[in-house]
């Protein structure tokens, strides 16, 4: 196969820096192609185990789709449901065979794409004691006695300690990222803290620092979400001169940040409701495994912190910044981007 590097897809898309799966169509043409594409992809046909964990994920892809995507009405075309050579899939999707066919053909293969990128090898392997390692810097700090939660001497409303982020979980989230891969997710852990006030959340950041249960050296910038804290408003009170009771007393009442901090520093999740108000920080913990020879084997694997005041949280129980109209948002944009056909159909 020759290609046009004037046309070639595959060419704009290593030049303008788009991802794959938003290619509006593949360039396949034989099943020789399309098992040279597999090879080079990472998938051997005449390896027992490949095919097997490439059956999984078509299998996989098809559910996905059905279970958390599909409306009423839209079915996937029972050929393709029973077609298990991920070949014709190639094949159909570059537009050869039944013209009805292609463009279910790439949903399904943006799914299984997807789904191949989502999970962490270290993760996978090590989820446990990498929980562990991270949770027990946090879990040896909070106490709880008939007065509540508290995080040294500082009131919590709560904390949590996130539950391990599932493959299809990470899937619907990278489905709506433009690099599509799970290097992109570092949220595989994660722990929300909960304070009484706006103020306290300050103080739960200062104490994590004073404590070193964390290391800001270690936070990843440009994961640095805050719409919580109005900084400048700050500056300026310590500026005139009131005293930090006061601008405690001052910040329950006043209205949260216009801005968050500069787009530039930060990557913004479109599907954040306007009036989610929180801090999100990403820090990395270098953890260390213990080997079968005795020696470590260390890596820096990444967490998230999560940071609002108890109205916040509550505010995110309802209305447009709750879970469930985050979600639906979510895989609004993901059947845009997987169903393409179907969605500007219908528009």
């Amino acid at each position: 196969m020759n290609i046009n590097p004037w046309r070639s897809t595959s060419v704009r898309a290593a030049l303008n820096g788009s991802s794959f799966i938003d290619q509006k169509r593949m360039h396949i043409h034989t099943e020789q192609e399309a098992h040279d594409f597999l090879e080079s992809y990472g998938f051997d046909l005449e390896d027992a185990m490949d095919v097997l964990e490439l059956e999984s994920l078509r299998k996989e892809a098809i559910e996905l789709i059905q279970q958390e995507l599909l409306l009423e009405n839209e079915v996937i075309p029972d050929v393709l449901i029973q077609e298990q050579d991920i070949r014709k899939y190639l094949i159909s999707a570059s537009g050869h065979g039944e013209r009805a066919l292609a463009p279910w053909s790439a949903a399904i293969l943006r799914v299984i794409h997807t789904l191949s990128h989502s999970h962490s090898y270290l993760n996978d392997i090590y989820h446990n004691p990498i929980r562990e390692q991270i949770f027990n810097r946090f879990s040896q700090h909070i106490t709880r006695n008939d007065n509540g939660c508290f995080l040294g001497d500082i009131k919590l409303n709560e904390i949590e300690f996130r539950e391990a982020k599932s493959r299809r979980s990470a899937a619907l989230k990278l489905l709506h990222k433009a690099e599509n891969v799970s290097a992109d997710i570092f949220d595989w852990i994660g722990i929300r803290f909960i304070t009484e006030h706006r103020a306290d959340v300050l103080d739960v950041l200062a104490y994590l620092r004073m404590n070193h249960v964390i290391t800001y050296a270690n936070l990843k910038p440009s994961r640095s979400r805050n719409n919580l804290i109005d900084l400048e408003w700050i500056d300026t009170c310590l500026k005139q001169g009131m005293s930090t009771d006061e601008i405690r007393h001052e910040m329950e009442s006043i209205h949260l940040p216009q801005k968050s901090i500069p787009a530039k520093q930060a990557e913004k999740n479109p599907f954040s409701g306007v009036s989610y108000q929180s801090v999100q920080i990403t820090c990395r913990h270098r953890i260390k495994i213990r080997q079968e020879n005795g020696f470590n084997m260390s890596f820096f694997f990444p967490f998230e912190i999560q940071l609002m005041d108890r109205k916040s949280f509550l505010d995110t129980r309802e209305g447009l910044a709750s879970h469930g109209e985050y979600k639906k948002r979510q895989k609004q944009a993901i059947r845009e981007r997987v169903f393409p056909f179907l969605t500007h159909h219908k528009s």
